[in-house]
């Protein structure tokens, strides 16, 4: 070793400090086990009894052990890699063939087990026991359940990513539930998206802020037992700047000036975390309410008689009133710091189940669906536990 200025050597130096580096691997070792199982025949009746194999062998028959089959189980269900890519993956390092009917066959085997365990309903309890959750809804295409039109009492559902849903507000939905950090994931296979699937899909005994988008079926009166609800600032955010695309440098810009006092609180909580404080400046978060009430009403005032060739308000008009009327679920995250500003944790989930309906096309029917979410859930947790614990081990 040498000096890194002079490259004189350092024999003899003495340490100032100790510096440390780590490297985790894995070693694959092909290993298999095989019983010579007795058969033995009474003296005295002549029965022949054999010997019963160990648990997780069957006689006559070769299988594959726990590891093989947690490998099979995180790569279909957790990582949506197709049967036939799953065994291809699992054999390049043993250097063996593997069935692609066993990997389906063991992503099959998953589902019941875990109906059985009453794996929901554990996952429920833990999720009611949390402060602060964050819920999110995909639509699903199932064959033979075509999108049903809008129901009466999603009228008065607002903005044009609402509108674009409504088509599907009785088509099989994937439910996410998942708390902040994203330690604990349950999905939910809906054959609805009414208001009442949305409560039913919910811990019933939780009580604390569920994070959300805009979507009004989380608005339900079976919620309202809610210590509160924050809608997403990333959906408000895309809702204003489609509405300033209408008329950029023009009488939209109120749509703008939301966005930035929208970031501008975010970075006043961040502030406030940073010292340690509880709270934003009184000051401060005054101020910003003040110009959030401005901006949302000369939003309503400028839009409000404008006409709009789709037929209905100006989405101008729509954004406003929407801003107006949930402006304290929109500003939530500057008084609770519990919840976060986004619904990220949750919609990053939700990708799962787009990404597996890409490659699959569509499933076949809603209990396929259900099977899948609960596959899903179940390898996401343990998933996750299994990093943590590795990373408390060696760290």
């Amino acid at each position: 070793m040498e000096c890194r200025s002079r490259r004189a050597a350092l024999d003899g130096a003495e340490p100032v400090e100790l510096r440390w580096a780590q490297v985790i691997d894995a070693q694959i070792v092909r290993n298999g086990t095989a019983w010579l199982l007795p058969v033995l025949s009474c003296p005295c009746w002549g029965t022949v009894t054999f010997a019963a194999p160990p648990a997780g062998a069957h006689l006559g028959a070769v299988y594959y052990g726990p590891m093989l089959n947690a490998a099979a189980v995180l790569l279909s269900c957790y990582g949506n890699v197709p049967p036939e890519w799953a065994a291809r993956l699992i054999g390049m390092p043993l250097g063996a063939e593997i069935s692609a009917d066993w990997v389906d066959k063991v992503a099959a085997w998953v589902s019941p087990q875990l109906g059985k365990a009453g794996f929901d309903e554990v996952m429920l309890a833990a999720l009611a026991a949390e402060d602060v959750l964050a819920a999110d809804e995909t639509p699903m295409s199932v064959l033979g359940k075509a999108a049903s039109p809008a129901i009466a009492d999603e009228k008065d559902a607002a903005g044009p990513e609402e509108k674009r849903e409504k088509a599907a507000a009785n088509a099989p939905h994937v439910l996410i539930t998942r708390t902040t950090e994203g330690r604990l994931t349950l999905l939910q296979a809906r054959a609805s998206r009414r208001k009442t699937a949305l409560a039913a899909g919910r811990p019933a005994t939780f009580n604390g802020y569920l994070i959300t988008d805009g979507y009004t079926g989380y608005q339900h009166p079976f919620l309202s037992r809610l210590a509160g609800i924050l809608q997403c600032a990333a959906h408000v955010i895309r809702r204003c700047r489609a509405v300033t695309k209408l008329d950029p440098g023009g009488g939209q810009d109120w749509a703008g000036d939301v966005i930035t006092i929208l970031r501008e609180a975010h970075q006043a909580v961040e502030a406030a975390r940073a010292r340690m404080d509880s709270a934003v400046d009184k000051q401060i978060l005054d101020d910003l309410r003040e110009r959030y009430d401005n901006a949302v009403a000369f939003g309503i005032t400028h839009n409000r008689l404008r006409d709009w060739d789709a037929g209905g308000n100006h989405p101008g008009y729509a954004l406003g009133t929407w801003l107006r009327d949930y402006k304290e679920q929109v500003l939530l995250f500057t008084r609770i710091f519990a919840v976060n500003w986004t619904n990220n944790v949750s919609e990053r989930e939700a990708k799962a189940a787009k990404h597996h309906q890409a490659v699959s096309g569509y499933w076949h029917s809603q209990a396929t669906l259900a099977r899948w979410r609960l596959r899903r859930t179940e390898t996401s947790n343990t998933a996750r536990v299994s990093v943590h614990r590795h990373s408390a081990r060696n760290f």
